[in-house]
């Protein structure tokens, strides 16, 4: 069986939807190499982990309690992590962070959108590293982890295996720089079934079969075939410049 890219995307209670769907919508249904997972951080396992976005009710059902994708057979190569206001209340559990922060070290690559880098600074394994978040936020949140270099004109930073996205539909520009960075053509996956090494440290390691004008060609075909208009500068940041507000999605 060729090699494939597990996902595991962690859920909660009034996560921000398009953090979640936008880019994951753009990264597994177009090709075979991507799975997914939901995993519900919650611990509740399925049919109870029926989790709300924060807009309109939109259910997802996990597939996995936070216990289950700590288990050593649990095996994956990406742990996502989406925004919204659901995460406030979790970056002061420090069991959750814990968890979190194991799932992050047996990861090869660590990707979130808007505040969703909140969660992942929460749990220490941002410090060093170059990261990103919500604008709207920015100075309001940022200053309570001095200990990572936050970068307020980017549509996304990759630091190492991290890869960190502003607000929400900037998780769809830094999906696609995933896949430029990640995918794997067919006959390459036949040629090199292997996995890709996850760095505890969080560096960023080789993906095995990777070919970088095969990868950024896939990547553009996505934006292609959602009809969307790929920003691949991550420095080509728009909102930056514009008044902030507090209020509203996160």
């Amino acid at each position: 069986m060729p090699t494939q890219h597990r996902i595991l995307a962690l859920v909660f209670q009034d996560f921000e939807a398009l953090d979640l769907f936008g880019p994951m919508g753009a990264i597994v249904p177009q090709s075979d190499y991507y799975t997914l997972k939901l995993v519900n951080v919650h611990n509740l396992g399925a049919p109870y982990g029926l989790e709300s976005s924060i807009k309109n009710g939109i259910g997802t059902l996990p597939n996995l309690s936070l216990a289950e994708a700590l288990k050593e057979e649990e095996q994956f190569d990406t742990v996502f992590i989406p925004g919204g206001f659901g995460m406030m209340p979790l970056v002061h559990d420090p069991i959750l962070l814990q968890q979190i922060a194991q799932l992050v070290d047996r990861a090869a690559n660590v990707f979130t959108v808007c505040t969703g880098s909140m969660l992942l600074a929460a749990t220490g394994r941002l410090d060093g590293r170059k990261a990103t978040t919500n604008k709207r936020l920015y100075d309001e949140i940022t200053p309570k982890y001095p200990g990572v270099q936050w970068q307020k004109r980017a549509r996304w930073v990759q630091d190492g295996k991290f890869l960190t996205a502003s607000g929400v539909t900037a998780g769809i520009d830094a999906g696609l720089a995933f896949l430029s960075n990640t995918f794997v053509s067919p006959e390459d996956r036949k040629a090199n079934p292997t996995i890709q090494r996850a760095d505890a440290n969080g560096n960023a390691t080789a993906v095995p079969g990777f070919n970088k004008e095969r990868a950024l060609g896939h990547a553009r075909f996505v934006a292609i075939s959602i009809e969307y208009q790929w920003h691949p500068d991550p420095a080509d940041d728009p909102f930056v410049d514009l008044p902030q507000s507090s209020s509203g999605s996160t």
